[in-house]
């Protein structure tokens, strides 16, 4: 492994505050001793004492500004703000208020950073976004990158064209910034100087990646205005620099981030596998707002004075090197811009710039060195006789013809990179020598140079240089390797011939430097070396890589025919042991194993399936109805018997009609709303058409009566709107519904109507013979004052008529299919597969249940099966099919049963089975369940979007592809669903080819299978078709509104959706096609550009009243306003061609205004606003949050401030009286009791008289003590009508007994709940009941309300950011509000969420599906069980087959698919040497113990390690307490600790490390392995470093070597022909090392094969298109360090909470929320349940220690679990 590149030391005095930084973030020495002195040095493994001296480089005042004509773009101090500190007064306020403010600002920072989460950083991206890469943090990174060397700069931008191009691959866009007052800060060190400057002007010339150099600094107002307009998605930056000056610029650009609320990524902490980016994820919170503003003229001040102290040393003139020999920069520049004039006219276009830097680096360099040698020797000779001997003092310089010795090598390095290939350099032979120390300043000021080359090169735009070869300016290395031939092999008689095209590029490279160093002779070509002094010193370094040796190439023969049939293709290019191998013939001595025995003991071991908790083995029979269609012949008698009946039925709802009408008229005129809601309620139950028709038009009537009284009275107030809404609503209805009823004068009274409204054209197209007399009356106060088409958009957009078909379908009973849903029952009918897109709420479940309904029909053995996400999910699906359906079924079998990890009912006696993917994917693998699986007629799959997501998505997967029966997925957000469903096509493809060879195979076995068949009932033979059903349209219309606060008032403004967009967006994506409009924001959109854009050409045409779709029509339809708002669209579009800037104008003028709240306040505020919602009539209503702490803090706050206005409202004496009326209800009652005994030994009269009078008297106590138990409207959220107190009293019972039940019954008494994934499922279940009963107005809720569950609102409201808030979530939630046949409207409210954030939300699109990396070894390991155990071999084949062959991620990707096929080998050779599989692939030893824990890849093989080495046993020695054996506690922690370290690890950001040494309780880091265990685990690891390593040496030729040649993001190519007829070249790369498997760009740092066995490392250094990733290597790394080796810990939560028992300790002790910290406690208790249930199976003796250690360790964990 390369050396960790380490760090400089910057010069400071004793009194400076870096020296006691540094102190003050001390790390471990044992755990960080390889990072702690990277902060402080930089390459002491070349350079360490000159680099770490101040004698070398010492720095002079500055004499004076260079002439203006050299100055190459200096950068001056960029004004932070106008404010005068000068030095001495920093220097005296640094010592106190600075220095403690940035020592807060680096704790508060570590805080932050220590309790980021590692999220997939790419979750909700999407093209039209960005984020932002800090240039200077992405520099460190690389720099300090474990595998580079220094001086290797090709190396060097592989690191970082790799680390850019991984995110460019994943879809990512990003922007880079580099700061012009950071490159002061690299002043000291040339070389970093040189390299960041190569860095950026390589990005900008060969690449496409935007980068922005223009801002001075993070508080610069240039950058402040760019955020704001911007707002990137999240900020990748270093949270150390190189000096502790670097560190605290560094500081304050995050701080700065994070208050404008921008998210932060630690550059070091960024991880990747094939498919994701990860990252520490720190989110901006109130407290890092409230230190900017407390502190931000104080941060201000500190980055002005340094940008003032680097800028002062950047311009100082003149630095000494040795002694006397002082370099004059200004001289420098001078030269420089002199030479590179002559260099242009030599060569005016197209020169290499590493021709360009190197000849005039060499050529003014010397010059100038020749001149300070000369000045030295003068200035030494006017001090002769004197004491001060500064050259005798250092060691000797070196002389011109030394210097000159250097340059001439260098210039030969040069030639070698420019005409030898990467395949020859990366062959180079790996020295141990290093530069001596006193040719440092020389090689420093060569570096000078280059930088002040390149900046002048930049300020020139009339020369044209081929900068290709900018990654490849230098290589240290191979200089080396020249210097030490000359130095040494040369001086030894080896004298090797250079060749004559190298010699004679030579020549001509130093003839150039003679040419431009003019008079100078510093010698010609040849000789290369003419003196003799030593260059180089001898170092000690520490061998790179692994000490294991690398294994024999060679692959196990393995037989079995799914190798074959999989993986054939590639076999014959593997390498394979012969059969007379020791590691063969180990394998053929291994037992089999049997799947349900131990491979000693023999006994049972249970599967998944059979260890789940049964909640009834043994289901009593039951009796179920399915319904069926009745068919009568006597058609004749049924059409004259309904006929009577109807004629009945019309008379009967006349009289109703004629007995209501009158008082529901008189209802309208009174109360308005009321008496409309009563007509509603009648003609919902009317069934009679003309009844209805004659209320309609009497509501109609009643109306337009209503609306003239209104008009006539003088208050403007009193014209309710929502008169003329209804009238015209009535009209919609009676014009487009009873059309046939409608008589002229019907029609005749409707135009009346519309013209007395206003709407004349309207009432002339309906009926050209309006009554003159009307014509001539004033009625123009009757007027609505806007046109009819306006009208109808901005006030009746709800009510807009949509294309609804009128035919009924006979397959549906309850209401009229659309179109769409139509096809849906069709795919069904015909045993088809579909995908179904639609949006949520639109009627896309239904088909499921149709399609259970056919299977319950078809026979008693069909299975359905309901797949879904969740098991909240599973219980609401299962109460819906017990609601649904029944049948008589045979005794034993039933219609629905569950199956969940956590508990299973009925699983294999039902015919529809509800459960979750991986429990499905237990019965799909298990081969003692492949009987049920061929039962299977169809499986649905619900919210199968989830197939795209982190956790549990490649389970999905697995079903899709191994299930052979139709299937619907489901889904309201994919948007590649064409993508998807092509893929499903290839797969029922597959499965019907199979199908057809099976058929064929085995005639007689066909006739077998046919004979059955006819012996059941006629089942349908499934289709292989797959439709995708995509419908677009929301029935109800969602619009968002922004919440603010301002003077604690809330402004609650509309966010229309063009809001959103940017001039730039459109012009480079359009406007996103699920970015729609209702009707009325069309008109605002309209009204918006006549507003902008007053000469608007078209502004006539799309007037509302003169569009084409609606001009004149009475009815305007939803497809009419959708066509209007399509034409808007374009217009936009159109604007942006002719006049971007009135784009611009229209945006802004859309966005609403919003203010920036506190958390703390908008918190504090909550109660009000939903108080305010109440007043706006927008409850019932879910309010997201995914912070279980403040789920449940918001809801007693609603609680509190309803029971604060009870208190206020109330009677002050009502308490006193409320407890007189109880102590006065207890004595009657305890009165009447003793009078009922007394009656029931004497029957007295007088007795029987008392107990009546104590009965009246209770009975008018508890009336009055009601009164005072009743709760004030006000004061409550429930609607006591909906929800009777009996039945409210039966469903809050259910908490009885739950955790913090009481807490949830007071809640929902008063109408609040709250529902999350920690909650019991009683609880959520209660929660969700009410709810949709409407007894509950307010759920506050977490993302556990986000999938599928049935819980209809009128409003969504967000009320906090979070990373997890992605497009997805979104549209899941958000899709909650305005449920068809519930809300005419969804209401999403935006409480608290950054303007910019909802922007991002509402134009980015859902992320596309693409998979998942779909294989482990245990699937592997699952698969051979299943094909080996498996009764039907052939179909276990082809399942297995189908996995391996049709994941997502590999179609249409030939590499990847070739990729997984080496990992399917790889797997194989893991599991047989590791004594899982034999050499024909059957199980053997531990198998089935590894497959029940495959969750847990690869704590699953550790575990069996050290099983085998019987540490467990050695670790559990009991107590005997009564007789019983008992375990200490000391053991119990110490098998926590082992356990922790395996299952369930979460590691913690390296800056943890400096909080422990601040603050010993702030985090809990779990401590390490025991050394026993730990050596177990070691060696388990140096067995897979040796497996994986001589694997990837194995594959290593399948590689696309022209890649690997190429940089990976400029794809700049470094392959050439060979350099043949060089001996030199021949014996400097003899490629003696092995490098077989190594990216050749890594080889330049000396990284070989041996490498490849450190697992940290591998990802980077391993050939790249070999597409394996270590992550799925099953390898427990026990120290993992991130890019610049600093050590991650791992989070001590499960120690933590054993220890405590409070899952709040979590929460403040480990960085947790409640809601990740109980899933994972749940999780880790699960996983030693698991473990104890095998142990306990696979060991004879009940009474082992290791058992009853798991057992009591289980039980401890559930019941600290249970409590909380």
């Amino acid at each position: 492994m390369a050396s960790v590149t380490t760090m400089l030391n910057e010069k400071s005095s004793p009194n400076n505050r870096e020296s006691e930084s540094e102190s003050d973030s001390e790390i471990d020495n044992d755990d960080d001793s390889e990072t702690t002195e990277s902060l402080f040095s930089f390459d002491q493994s070349e350079e360490e004492d000159h680099l770490s001296s101040e004698e070398d480089i010492i720095e002079e005042p500055a004499s004076g500004h260079l002439p203006c004509e050299f100055e190459i773009n200096e950068e001056k101090p960029s004004e932070v703000e106008a404010i005068d500190v000068s030095s001495s007064d920093f220097e005296r306020l640094c010592l106190t208020e600075y220095k403690k403010i940035l020592n807060e600002l680096s704790l508060l920072i570590w805080k932050t950073l220590s309790k980021s989460k590692m999220v997939n950083l790419l979750q909700d991206f999407v093209e039209s976004e960005f984020f932002l890469i800090d240039g200077d943090s992405l520099f460190i990174t690389c720099v300090f990158n474990v595998n580079f060397k220094e001086g290797q700069t090709l190396h060097f931008f592989y690191i970082v064209e790799q680390f850019l191009h991984d995110f460019i691959q994943k879809e990512a866009r990003f922007v880079i910034v580099f700061f012009k007052d950071a490159e002061n800060m690299y002043f000291n060190y040339p070389e970093l100087l040189a390299l960041r400057t190569i860095l950026i002007q390589h990005l900008e010339y060969n690449t496409d990646v935007t980068i922005y150099t223009e801002f001075s600094n993070c508080l610069s107002p240039e950058w402040e205005i760019f955020l704001k307009e911007c707002y990137p998605y999240f900020l990748i930056v270093s949270e150390e620099g190189i000096t502790p000056h670097q560190t605290d610029f560094l500081n304050i650009f995050i701080i700065h981030a994070l208050y404008q609320k921008i998210n932060i990524v630690p550059s070091s902490e960024i991880e990747s596998d094939v498919l994701r980016i990860y990252g520490h994820y720190a989110s901006s919170c109130y407290l890092h707002k409230q230190f900017f503003e407390k502190h931000e003229i104080q941060l201000r001040h500190v980055l002005q004075v340094y940008i003032r102290e680097y800028y002062q040393k950047s311009q100082e003139t003149e630095i000494v090197l040795y002694g006397h020999l002082k370099l004059n920069l200004g001289y420098v520049q001078k030269e420089i811009n002199q030479t590179l004039s002559l260099l242009q006219n030599l060569w005016p276009e197209g020169a290499d710039i590493r021709s360009v830097v190197c000849s005039i680096s060499c050529s003014v360099t010397l010059k100038l060195y020749k001149k300070m040698l000369h000045n030295a020797q003068d200035c030494e000779n006017l001090n002769t006789g004197t004491e001060n001997h500064n050259m005798q003092d250092l060691k000797k310089p070196p002389t011109l013809n030394e210097a000159a010795d250097l340059c001439r090598m260098h210039c030969l390095s040069v030639i070698f990179l420019q005409h030898l290939p990467l395949f020859q350099r990366a062959k180079s032979r790996i020295i141990t020598y290093i530069w001596d120390r006193t040719l440092l300043p020389f090689l420093n000021m060569l570096k000078k140079c280059t930088f002040f080359i390149l900046k002048q090169l930049k300020a020139r735009n009339n020369w044209d240089v081929n900068f290709t070869g900018l990654p490849d300016l230098t290589d240290t290395s191979l200089w080396k390797n020249i210097a030490y031939y000359y130095e040494i092999e040369y001086n030894r008689g080896l004298n090797l011939g250079l060749g004559d095209t190298l010699m004679q590029e030579y020549q001509k490279l130093w003839n150039m430097v003679l040419t431009l160093s003019g008079d100078e002779d510093f010698g010609g070509p040849i000789p290369i070396r003419t003196t003799t002094r030593l260059f180089l010193t001898q170092k000690e370094t520490t061998p790179r890589g692994s000490n294991q040796e690398i294994q024999k190439l060679g692959l196990i023969p393995l037989k079995a025919e799914i190798i074959e049939d999989y993986a054939g293709d590639i076999l014959s290019e593997l390498p394979f042991l012969s059969s007379d191998d020791p590691a063969v013939i180990s394998l053929s001595k291994k037992k089999e194993f049997d799947e349900l025995r131990h491979w000693h003991s023999f006994r049972l071991l249970s599967d998944d399936f059979e260890r789940t908790r049964c909640n009834s083995d043994d289901p009593t029979p039951q009796t179920w109805n399915v319904r069926t269609q009745v068919f009568s012949n006597a058609e004749k008698f049924i059409e004259e018997n309904q006929k009577r009946q109807l004629a009945k039925l019309e008379k009967r709802e006349e009289e109703r009609w004629n007995n209501l009408s009158l008082h529901i008229e008189k209802e309208i005129k009174e109360n308005f709303n009321s008496g409309i809601k009563r007509l509603e309620n009648f003609l919902q139950t009317c069934p009679v058409k003309s009844v209805k028709f004659t209320a309609e038009m009497v509501g109609l009537d009643t109306c337009f009566k209503l609306w003239m009284e209104c008009c006539l009275k003088p208050e403007a107030e009193s014209r309710d709107i929502n008169i003329i809404i209804n009238l015209m609503k009535k009209i919609y209805i009676l014009h487009e519904k009873y059309s046939e009823l409608l008589q002229n004068t019907h029609r005749q009274k409707l135009a009346k109507y519309l013209k007395y409204i206003g709407f004349d054209n309207l009432a002339y197209s309906l009926c050209p013979q309006v009554q003159e007399s009307d014509t001539k009356k004033d009625i123009s106060k009757y007027s609505v004052h806007m046109g009819a088409a306006r009208f109808q958009l901005t006030h009746m957009s709800p009510y807009l008529f949509r294309e609804e078909r009128s035919d009924p379908d006979p397959r549906v009973h309850h209401f009229i299919p659309d179109t769409w849903q139509r096809e849906l029952l069709d795919v069904v009918d015909n045993n088809e597969s579909a995908v179904i897109v639609a949006p949520t709420s639109s009627g896309k479940t239904y088909a499921s249940y149709y399609c259970m309904e056919k299977i319950l029909r078809e026979s008693d053995e069909g299975v359905v099966v309901y797949v879904a996400p969740t098991k909240a999910l599973v219980n609401q699906v299962v109460g819906t099919v017990y609601s649904l359906f029944t049948k008589t079924l045979p005794k034993g079998l039933v219609v629905c049963g569950v199956f969940t990890r956590d508990y299973r009912h009925d699983t294999l006696n039902c015919q529809i089975l509800v459960t979750v993917p991986q429990c499905l994917e237990i019965l799909l693998l298990s081969p003692h369940r492949q009987q049920w699986v061929k039962r299977m007629r169809y499986v649905i799959f619900d919210e199968v979007h989830c197939l795209g997501g982190e956790i549990g998505a490649e389970v999905w997967e697995h079903l899709l592809v191994m299930i052979r029966c139709p299937f619907l997925a489901l889904s309201a957000t994919i948007s590649n669903p064409e993508h998807l469903t092509e893929w499903l096509v290839l797969i029922k493809r597959y499965w019907q080819h199979v199908e057809s060879t099976m058929e064929n195979s085995d005639p007689s076995q066909n006739a077998l299978k046919v004979s059955k068949k006819q012996q059941r009932k006629r089942i349908e033979k499934p289709s292989y078709r797959v439709r995708l059903v995509w419908y677009k349209e929301r029935y109800n219309d969602l619009e968002k509104y922004v919440c603010s606060l301002k003077d604690n008032d809330f402004i609650i403004e509309h966010y229309h959706p063009c809001a959103a967009l940017t001039v730039n967006h459109i012009k480079k994506y359009g406007i996103p096609l699920d970015l729609g409009f209702s009707p009325r924001e069309s008109i605002l959109l309209y009204d918006a550009m006549v507003h902008v854009w007053p000469e608007w050409t078209r502004m006539q045409e799309l007037e509302p009243e003169e569009f084409s779709c609606f001009k004149n029509k009475i009815v305007i339809t939803r497809a009419d306003a959708k066509k209007y708002e399509e034409e808007l669209k374009k217009e936009i579009i159109r604007w942006i061609q002719l006049d971007p800037s009135k784009v611009n104008q229209l945006l802004k003028y859309l966005k609403p205004q919003n203010f920036d709240n506190l958390e703390i306040e908008s918190q504090k505020m909550f109660p009000c606003f939903v108080e305010k919602l109440k007043e706006m009539d927008k409850l019932p209503a879910i309010f997201f949050s995914y912070n279980i702490h403040s789920v449940e803090i918001l809801a007693s706050r609603l609680l509190t401030n309803l029971i604060s206005k009870q208190i206020t409202h109330n009677d002050p004496n009502s308490e006193r009286k409320k407890k007189n009326l109880t102590k006065k209800l207890r004595k009657a009652r305890s009165s009447q009791k003793r009078n009922i005994s007394t009656f029931l030994n004497s029957d007295s009269g007088a007795r029987i008289q008392r107990i009546i009078l104590l009965a009246a008297e209770i009975k008018e106590i508890k009336k009055n003590l009601k009164k005072y138990n009743e709760f004030s409207p006000d004061c409550t959220y429930t609607d006591s009508t909906v929800v009777d107190n009996q039945t409210l009293a039966k469903i809050l019972l259910r908490l009885r007994g739950t955790r913090q039940g009481y807490k949830l019954h007071s809640l929902l008494k008063r109408g609040i709940g709250y529902h999350h994934g920690s909650m019991e499922y009683k609880q959520r279940q209660v929660v969700e009941m009410l709810f949709r009963q409407k007894h509950v107005k307010v759920v506050i809720a977490t993302s556990s309300l986000a999938l599928g569950i049935n819980m209809p609102c009128k409003s969504v409201v967000f009320i906090e950011d979070s990373v997890f808030l992605n497009a997805l979530n979104f549209r899941q939630m958000s899709g909650r509000a305005g449920r068809r046949g519930e809300d005419l409207i969804g209401n999403v409210f935006f409480y608290g969420i950054p303007l910019p954030k909802i922007e991002r939300l509402l134009k980015s699109n859902v992320p596309k599906l693409k998979g998942q990396f779909p294989l482990s070894i245990s699937l592997v390991l699952r698969l051979m069980l299943l094909i080996a155990k498996a009764d039907d071999k052939e179909d276990a084949k082809a399942k297995a087959l189908s996995v391996l062959q049709h994941s997502l991620m590999s179609f249409k990707q030939p590499k990847i698919k070739c990729m997984l096929k080496f990992y399917f080998i790889y797997s194989l050779q893991f599991l047989a040497t590791e004594g899982y599989l034999n050499s024909e692939c059957i199980p053997t030893g531990y198998s089935g113990l590894v497959s029940h824990l495959h969750y847990h890849e690869p704590a699953n093989f550790v575990l069996v390690s050290l099983l085998e080495k019987c540490l467990f046993h050695k670790l559990c020695i009991p107590i005997n307490i009564d007789g019983q054996k008992t375990f200490s506690q000391d053991v119990m922690e110490t098998l926590v600790v082992v356990l922790a370290n395996l299952f369930g690890r979460r590691y913690l950001p390296p800056c943890v490390k400096n909080l422990k040494k601040k603050f010993a309780h702030s985090v809990k880091i779990l401590d390490a392995l025991p050394k026993e265990f730990a050596a177990v685990v070691e060696e388990h690891n140096n067995r897979i470093r040796e497996n994986f390593g001589s694997f990837l040496l194995s594959i290593s030729n399948l590689a696309d070597m022209r890649k690997e040649y190429q940089l990976p993001l400029s794809e700049i190519d470094f392959s050439s022909k060979e350099c043949e007829d060089s001996e030199l070249v021949s014996h400097l790369m003899p490629g003696t090392e092995s490098r077989t498997a190594v990216s050749p760009f890594a080889c330049l740092s000396d990284i070989t094969d041996q490498d490849l066995f450190d697992m940290d490392v591998v990802n980077d250094v391993m050939l790249r298109t070999i597409y394996v990733n270590v992550e799925n290597v099953p390898f427990l790394s026990l120290v993992k360090r991130n890019r610049n080796g600093r050590k991650c810990p791992l989070n001590g939560y499960a120690l933590n909470f054993y220890k405590t028992g409070s899952l709040s300790a979590l929460t403040v002790d480990n960085g947790l929320n409640m809601g990740d910290a109980f899933n994972l406690i749940r999780d880790f208790v699960l996983v030693i349940q698991s473990i104890r249930i095998s142990l306990s199976e696979l060991c004879d003796d009940e009474d082992d220690n290791v058992v009853l250690a798991f057992k009591q360790l289980s039980e401890a964990f559930k019941t600290k679990l249970r409590k909380k």
